[in-house]
């Protein structure tokens, strides 16, 4: 893959999402390979399927919690809600990753709730 396409595949992750993640930004440059693999699951999470792209965005939302990674929930949510995906619908995600997570995996949702305030 040449470096003009990994600057497609992180510009069209961020036109999907709203945002490129970070650490695509980083990856792009060091490792070919890997910009490949996040292109081929970025397709499979952020397209519709049998499951709209913004319920598999808060299925990653909650693996996200579970690993206890707040950026990966913040970012899950932001794709979310750019695939539209409402407060409500958000509200409910955190609600299910309380109870299937515990304390720890809602803790993760701390920075994604502060960002849901204030929209």
């Amino acid at each position: 893959m040449m470096k003009m396409e990994h600057e497609r595949v992180v510009s069209s992750i961020e036109k999907k999402m709203g945002f490129a993640p970070g650490i695509m930004k980083l990856i792009k440059e060091l490792d070919p390979k890997a910009v490949e693999f996040y292109e081929f699951c970025d397709k499979v999470v952020q397209e519709d399927g049998a499951l709209p792209a913004k319920f598999k965005l808060m299925l990653v939302m909650a693996m996200g919690a579970q690993r206890h990674c707040k950026e990966c929930v913040s970012s899950a949510m932001r794709g979310a809600i750019n695939r539209g995906a409402s407060k409500e619908e958000l509200v409910e995600a955190i609600r299910v990753i309380f109870v299937a997570g515990g304390a720890q995996a809602v803790a993760a949702c701390k920075e994604a709730i502060e960002e849901l305030l204030k929209k």
